[in-house]
C-alpha cells in the first residue's frame, strides 16, 4: 500500500505504532468493502534493488567528478595566472600539462590525483551498469532515441522496471515529480513549481537526455522546446521538455517501437 493513500497517518502529529496500525486496519476494511481505492505499492525485487543502487553508485560518481572539475578549476582561476577556463580535465594531455607544469602547486596536485581516482571508478562502473541484461528488450527501444546511451537506458529501466505498471503518461510523470504543484482557489486552478516528490536520479538523468536531444536531433520534443524558449527561458523550457520527453518514453516502451523523429 502506498503511504501517500494513508493521510490520517502521514498527516498526523500523534504518531505512534499502535495508531498507525489501528488506522492501517482500518484503512484496510473499509477498502476490502470497496468502499475505498487503495493504490498498492511496487514491491521491487533484490536483482531490482541492486541495480538501482549501482545506477545510483554511477549518477553519484559523475557528480562528484563534475564537483571536482569545477573546485580544480576555480582553484586555478584563483592561484595561477596562466589559465584557460575550456580547458577539458577530461584528456590526458590537458592533466599531464598541468602536472609538468604546477607540480609544486600541492593543492592541485591533490586534486588531480583525487579527480584521476574518480574518473577511474566512473570507468569501471560505466562498464558494469552497461553489462547489466535485464529488461533487454526496453533498453533496446531506449537506446533508439537520440541523446540515449546504453548506459543511460539501463539507469531509465533500473527506476521504471516495467512501463505497464503506469496507466497513462500523467501518473507516469507524476510518480517522478516530473508534474507541477497545483493550487485550487475559487474554482481556479494555480500551477506552481515541480513536486519532485520521485526519484531525484530519473529528473536529472531526464535533464541530460533532454538537453543532449534537442541539440543533435529535429523531433516533437526539440521543436516543443525551441517553440517554449522564447517565452519561458532556457531553463524552464528545458524542464517542460523533460516532461514531454518523459511522455514520449513510456509511449516507446508501451508500444514496442523504436523512435521516430
Amino acid at each position: 500500500m502506498h503511504a501517500r493513500s494513508l493521510k490520517i497517518i502521514t498527516e498526523s502529529d500523534k504518531k505512534t505504532d499502535s495508531k498507525d496500525a489501528e488506522s492501517i486496519g482500518r484503512y484496510l476494511r473499509l477498502w476490502k468493502r470497496g468502499d475505498i481505492d487503495l493504490s498498492m505499492s511496487y514491491i521491487p525485487t533484490e536483482e531490482e534493488c541492486a541495480l538501482k543502487d549501482l545506477c545510483r553508485l554511477k549518477e553519484e560518481n559523475s557528480r562528484k567528478l563534475a564537483d571536482e572539475s569545477r573546485r580544480i578549476k576555480s582553484h586555478m582561476s584563483r592561484n595561477l595566472e596562466e589559465f584557460n577556463g575550456n580547458s577539458n580535465l577530461n584528456t590526458n594531455y590537458v592533466r599531464d600539462h598541468l602536472r609538468n607544469t604546477y607540480s609544486k602547486d600541492f593543492v592541485l596536485m591533490a586534486r588531480l590525483d583525487e579527480y584521476e581516482r574518480l574518473k577511474v571508478q566512473g570507468n569501471e562502473l560505466k562498464r558494469l551498469v552497461e553489462r547489466q541484461r535485464v529488461n533487454e528488450r526496453y533498453v533496446d527501444l531506449l537506446e533508439s532515441i537520440p541523446g540515449v546511451g546504453r548506459q543511460t537506458a539501463v539507469q531509465l529501466m533500473s527506476m521504471i522496471v516495467d512501463p505497464n505498471r503506469f496507466p497513462d503518461s500523467e501518473r507516469f510523470c507524476a510518480y517522478f515529480g516530473m508534474v507541477p504543484r497545483v493550487r485550487d482557489s475559487g474554482g481556479k486552478e494555480h500551477h506552481g513549481k515541480l513536486t519532485k516528490t520521485g526519484d531525484r536520479m530519473m529528473r536529472s538523468i531526464m535533464e541530460r537526455i533532454t538537453s543532449s536531444h534537442v541539440r543533435y536531433c529535429d523531433s516533437s520534443v526539440t521543436r516543443y522546446f525551441k517553440a517554449k524558449e522564447p517565452e519561458m527561458g532556457t531553463k524552464k523550457a528545458m524542464v517542460t521538455a523533460s516532461r514531454k520527453m518523459m511522455t514520449m518514453i513510456l509511449a516507446i516502451l508501451k508500444r514496442g517501437t523504436p523512435f521516430r523523429a
